[in-house]
């Protein structure tokens, strides 16, 4: 049962690959926002696998994230998603990222309960009606 209180930590170190200048979302050898968005949503997506039940899994909807200071090349990088609200399927975690030296970055990420089956039946469809 996914109840509001649950956490997960995942951590990443800073390495060229997840850099702004090499992601392209910037020019500087920094971690990337886009790499800190992941890393949220790997944290958040592995608080709720115990909790799946067979056939279940859940897709991001939504990332609203602030990124404060910079971490460079080889700095540890470490997220906490705290699951804030339940609605029926749908889950919203707060999220802080922080280095060696304090929170780099907040935000909410909301993710939904799925049927694996279903989710992957309908992209096919819509893939296909598509072209």
């Amino acid at each position: 049962m996914i109840t509001v209180g649950m956490s997960n930590e995942k951590s990443v170190w800073v390495e060229l690959k997840n850099t702004a200048v090499s992601m392209g979302s910037g020019t500087l050898p920094v971690f990337a926002t886009p790499a800190m968005i992941l890393l949220a949503e790997q944290a958040a997506s592995e608080c709720l696998i115990p909790e799946l039940q067979d056939g279940e899994s859940s897709v991001g909807i939504l990332v609203n994230m602030k990124h404060t200071s910079p971490s460079l090349v080889r700095a540890k990088v470490t997220c906490r998603a705290e699951v804030k609200e339940v609605d029926r399927a749908r889950v919203v975690f707060d999220v802080v990222v922080s280095d060696d030296h304090g929170v780099i970055g907040t935000g909410a990420h909301e993710r939904f309960i799925i049927k694996a089956d279903r989710f992957m039946s309908k992209a096919e469809e819509r893939t296909a009606s598509s072209g």
